[in-house]
C-alpha cells in the first residue's frame, strides 16, 4: 500500500526547494561544459526502495532525446528465505522495479568469480557504474573496467554520516537537516570518493523532526537522490577531468552511520535516555525488550514495542501515582489500571522509567506490544502474559502493578 505523505503539499512546491537542492538550477551544473563521450552501458548496483527510485528515474532519463545512454544491467543481491520450513523467497525491491523495466537483472552477494557483463559489437563493455544503497564494496577490478568508473548516491552532507545507515542514524542523532551526495566510487573505501554534487549547505529541513520514521525519510530524499544522480550524468560530471565541491580529506568532526545491527534494536534502559529510546524507534524499531518470569528459567522471553510508543502524559498516570510511578527503578515494567480491569484483559498501556534528563520525562509508554509466539495487544495485557505483577499501591479507581523483576539485556552466547 502506498504511503501517504504525513507534510503538507505545499512543501514540494516552495522556491526555496528548487534553488537550494536541485541539480537543474545549479549554476555550476548549468555552466559545465563536457564532451559527449562514449554511449553509456550503466551497470546500476542497488537493492532498496530508496536505489529503486534512483533507478526509475535513470530509466525514465535514458529513453530521453538528450540521454546518451546504450543499456542499463542490474546488479542486486541474492534472494533469501525466510519462515517456517524457508519456503517464502524475499527478493530485494529493486529486482522487482527492474523486471517491471525490462531490464537485466544479475544476483551476487560477493564479486568473487563474478564479472560484469559484455556485449557485442562496439562499445560492448559496462562503463559506467552506479551504486545505490547496494551494501558491498564495488572491487577495483570491477571500476577499472569501466571506462568512467563508478558514482554513488549517498543521503547524507558528506563527509558528515559516512556508512551504510545514514538515514536512520539521521533520526537517531536528532538531526534536523539532511541532504543527498553524488561521489565517484572510491576502490577500497565506501563513501571516500570525489563529491561531484550534494545540497548546498547547510541541507533541506527535515520536516516533523520529533516524529519523522524511516521510511517517512526515505520518501522524502529518494526522488531528490535520483534527481540529482540524473543531473550529474545528464551533465556528465562523470568524464574526467572531475572537479570536486567539497572537501572529503581533513574533514571537521562528523558522526559516523554504521549498519543496523539487530543487537542495536534491543532495549537497554541504564544506557538511554527516553528520547534516545524513541527516536531509535523510530528509526530501527521495532525495539525489543526481553524479561524473565522466573529465576530458573535459562531463556528470556522477547516482547516487541510497536511504533506508537511516546513520552507519559497526565492522563496516563494520575496525580495520586506520580511519586510512585518515580520511585519506581530504570527498566521495572508497570502498569497503571482501574481496579475492576483484570490486566491481562487491560486497554491500557504499559510503562519503563529510563534515565531522566534535564527538562525532559522519564516515564516512557507502550501503548502497545507483541510478546513472542502471541499476537499484537495492548501494553498492560501483553506485558502480563509474561511479566508477575505486584498490587502495589492504589489510589481513587486505580491500582499501580509493578513488575517483580525488570526488563534486562539478554545473554550473548559466543562461540
Amino acid at each position: 500500500m502506498k504511503r501517504t505523505p504525513f507534510w503538507p503539499s505545499s512543501y514540494w512546491h516552495t522556491s526555496s526547494r528548487t534553488s537550494r537542492w536541485s541539480g537543474l538550477s545549479s549554476p555550476r551544473l548549468l555552466s559545465t561544459q563536457k564532451p559527449k563521450g562514449d554511449p553509456l552501458r550503466v551497470l546500476f548496483c542497488g537493492s532498496d526502495s530508496f536505489s529503486a527510485t534512483s533507478l526509475t528515474a535513470l530509466h525514465a532519463f535514458s529513453k530521453t532525446p538528450q540521454a546518451n545512454i546504450a543499456s542499463i544491467d542490474v546488479l542486486t543481491r541474492t534472494d533469501k528465505r525466510s519462515g517456517r520450513g524457508l519456503k517464502h523467497v524475499n527478493s530485494p525491491p529493486i529486482k522487482h522495479v527492474a523486471q517491471r523495466l525490462d531490464l537485466p537483472v544479475h544476483q551476487i552477494d560477493t564479486f568473487r568469480g563474478w564479472s560484469s557483463p559484455e556485449y557485442q559489437g562496439l562499445n560492448g563493455r559496462i562503463n559506467l557504474v552506479v551504486a545505490v544503497s547496494f551494501g558491498l564494496l564495488i572491487p577495483r577490478r570491477i571500476l577499472d573496467s569501466a571506462k568512467y568508473n563508478g558514482l554513488n548516491v549517498h543521503p547524507s552532507m558528506l563527509p558528515d554520516l559516512p556508512g551504510a545507515a545514514p538515514i536512520q542514524w539521521s533520526i537517531i542523532y536528532g538531526r534536523t537537516t539532511t541532504g543527498i551526495t553524488v561521489q565517484t566510487l572510491h576502490p577500497s573505501k565506501f563513501d571516500q570518493g570525489t563529491i561531484l554534487d550534494q545540497t548546498p549547505a547547510p541541507g533541506i529541513e527535515i520536516p516533523n523532526p520529533q516524529s519523522i520514521t524511516t521510511p517517512q525519510l526515505i520518501d522524502l530524499l529518494a526522488p531528490l537522490g535520483a534527481d540529482m544522480l540524473v543531473n550529474v550524468i545528464r551533465h556528465r560530471l562523470y568524464i574526467p577531468p572531475q572537479t570536486p565541491i567539497r572537501d572529503q580529506e581533513n574533514p571537521e568532526e562528523v558522526a559516523m552511520a554504521p549498519k543496523i545491527t539487530a543487537q542495536m534494536r534491543v532495549v537497554d534502559f541504564a544506557k538511554f535516555t527516553g528520547t534516545e529510546l524513541l527516536r531509535r524507534n523510530r528509526a530501527i524499531g521495532p525495539l525489543q525488550v526481553f524479561i524473565k518470569n522466573d529465576d530458573a528459567m535459562k531463556d528470556t522471553i522477547r516482547i516487541k514495542i510497536s511504533e506508537d510508543a511516546r513520552f507519559a502524559t497526565a492522563s496516563d498516570i494520575p496525580e495520586g501515582l506520580r511519586s510512585c510511578a518515580d520511585s519506581i527503578p530504570v527498566g521495572v515494567p508497570y502498569a497503571i489500571i482501574p481496579k475492576s480491569q483484570d490486566p491481562i484483559e487491560s486497554d491500557k498501556p504499559l510503562l519503563v522509567n529510563t534515565l531522566a534528563t534535564d527538562g525532559e520525562g522519564r516515564q516512557l509508554v507502550f501503548p502497545h506490544m507483541t510478546v513472542a509466539s502471541m499476537g499484537k495487544s495492548t501494553g498492560a495485557a501483553a506485558a502480563a502474559r509474561t511479566v508477575v505483577f505486584l498490587r502495589a499501591e492504589s489510589v481513587g479507581d486505580f491500582c499501580l502493578q509493578v513488575s517483580t523483576r525488570p526488563f534486562e539485556l539478554p545473554e550473548i552466547h559466543t562461540a
